[in-house]
């Protein structure tokens, strides 16, 4: 009895043991000049962030990448020796466990619409790997945000993933008139007035015309709001006649939906541009592009 007890508890250290190893192979694994895959991104990410590398997160630990980790570690008390072990990855704030390979639910609400918006090619799956990253550096880097694939709050924001606004049903805001001519006004509008922005940009320009209809000092509809006067530059120099483009289209639908990149704007200016005095009065909350947003 006694000799089977002492097997299984030789049994259950060596298991423990093992487990032990594989977490530390999987998750803790040591990163040095040569290494190449995500956990080197993630690295070079970090880095970047913080102004230790100037290159590219390329994901290959070369003479650049090396030169960063022994700045890092001597600024941060560490053993300078390049090497980024357990302890490395601690100060450089990455988590043992990695997020690549775990589902999450804000990972395939991105996927999904980062997919719709032609980014993304793969599977919805709610896996963050490789594929996904890409796709969330490339829509940063066209709405002008940080391009350093976390899908943090302002990324959130960007995709539409704030709140339940988001997914909101379209709720008609021109009486009389059908969704599809409120489509095509708000594509008129957006086409003339946020031409050559990027796409959360031109979305933007569509939810504040949407804001304006909800706030008691504008008009209620759509077309009160558009054709409100002095509102929009594209309505004085008929830029709005102009025939709308698919992405237009597109972005109309997509704040009809509910999808609001400014969280609740309701002026926005190009401060380049901009002749309005009074428009300086306003506090801007969110730039997308080049316009400024505000929200009083």
């Amino acid at each position: 009895m006694r000799s089977k007890l002492l097997a299984i508890c030789l049994v259950c250290i060596l298991f423990f043991a093992i487990s032990i190893y594989l977490i530390d192979s999987a998750f803790a694994k040591t990163i040095f000049w040569g290494s190449r895959g995500e956990d080197v991104r993630q690295i070079q990410t970090k880095l970047k962030q913080w102004g230790y590398l100037v290159g590219n997160a390329d994901g290959i630990y070369g003479a650049q990448t090396y030169r960063a980790v022994i700045k890092f570690q001597r600024r941060n008390g560490l053993t300078a020796d390049g090497k980024v072990g357990p302890q490395t990855k601690r100060a450089l704030g990455i988590r043992a466990v990695a997020i690549a390979g775990k589902y999450n639910q804000t990972v395939r609400n991105a996927q999904q619409k980062l997919k719709q918006w032609g980014y993304y090619i793969g599977a919805v799956d709610g896996i963050y790997g490789p594929k996904t990253r890409e796709a969330v550096i490339k829509f940063q880097r066209k709405n002008g945000l940080v391009a350093d694939g976390i899908i943090g709050p302002k990324t959130k924001t960007a995709l539409g993933l704030g709140g339940d606004a988001a997914v909101a049903d379209y709720v008609a805001t021109s009486r009389g008139v059908s969704r599809e001519k409120d489509v095509r006004l708000m594509a008129m509008a957006i086409n003339g007035e946020a031409r050559g922005e990027p796409y959360a940009g031109q979305v933007a320009v569509g939810a504040v015309i949407l804001n304006r209809v909800r706030h008691p000092s504008f008009p209620n509809t759509i077309a009160g709001v558009i054709y409100q006067p002095l509102a929009f530059t594209a309505v004085s120099d008929k830029q709005i006649y102009l025939e709308p483009t698919e992405t237009s289209f597109k972005a109309a639908r997509d704040a009809l939906n509910g999808w609001d990149p400014t969280g609740g704007a309701i002026y926005y200016w190009n401060p380049i541009t901009a002749t309005s005095k009074w428009i300086w009065t306003r506090t801007p909350t969110v730039k997308i592009g080049k316009h400024w947003f505000a929200h009083e």
